[in-house]
């Protein structure tokens, strides 16, 4: 014979597991599906020599935000396809801007050995900027693809492979 609280403990662990599984799913991924076709957050970070940015200054355009930092080796991977594409779409009002989660003379030892043509911010603020971009676990490298009507278009946590990247770029020209 059946007790009637098995059950409801039975149901209990069910829902347990489903919400659990929701959840682990949503962190490992980023929560990037959650973002993705919503308006971009603006933010305001200063650059190397220290002047106040905005996101806002580019919108009309096609916007690719990578969170990165010096330390991180994937970081470091995918800089060199990003300047090949900057400099393949910056005439086709594409624009690729680092937001560097890192001090800002490791930013600049790092630049001089791998030179970057394309807007570098640095700021405390960073980490909660990512996190507002769905990155809840702050992971490193992340990137952002916003379209010209400033939606969030795409995004990774991880490397992003130049082809993906090129992939997703020529769909938004």
């Amino acid at each position: 014979m059946q007790r009637p609280w098995s059950n409801l403990l039975l149901v209990a662990v069910a829902v347990l597991a489903a919400t659990t599984g929701y959840y682990a799913q949503r962190h490992l991924r980023g929560g990037e599906n959650g973002v993705t076709g919503e308006e971009r957050v603006d933010f305001t970070l200063p650059d190397l020599e220290g002047r106040k940015r905005s996101l806002s200054e580019f919108d009309g355009r096609v916007v690719v935000v990578n969170f990165w930092a010096t330390w991180c080796p994937p970081c470091r991977e995918e800089i060199p396809d990003f300047v090949k594409l900057q400099e393949k779409y910056a005439a086709r009002d594409v624009q690729f801007i680092g937001v560097a989660m890192d001090r800002i003379e490791d930013v600049r030892e790092f630049l001089k050995h791998t030179p970057i043509n394309y807007l570098v911010l640095v700021g405390d603020e960073a980490g909660m900027i990512t996190r507002q971009y769905g990155n809840e676990m702050v992971a490193l490298p992340y990137t952002v693809v916003i379209d010209r009507g400033g939606r969030i278009a795409a995004v990774r946590r991880g490397l992003f492979r130049h082809d993906d990247l090129e992939e997703a770029l020529r769909a938004l020209l």
